[in-house]
């Protein structure tokens, strides 16, 4: 499990119990720490297609460059 989802899941705990305390602070805290799970759940799958989609490109320059190297020595 990752960490924003243990923080996720701690969060709706705090939520639950201080709407059954009635302690508005902790259901605060809980919403809060929820919605920063949330945040870091997306930010760690834009990275991760940001990464993909840099991967490609470096390996489409690459593939580039070979064909331009093999049709300069006369190979291509």
């Amino acid at each position: 499990m990752s960490n924003a989802t243990v923080d996720k899941a701690a969060g709706q705990a705090k939520e639950v119990l201080g709407k059954v305390t009635g302690n508005t602070k902790l259901e605060n805290e809980g919403k809060l720490e929820q919605a920063g799970a949330s945040i870091r759940e997306v930010a760690g799958e834009v990275a991760d297609g940001v990464a993909g989609t840099v991967g490609k490109a470096i390996d489409s320059v690459g593939n580039a460059a070979e064909r331009l190297k093999d049709k300069l020595s006369g190979k291509g």
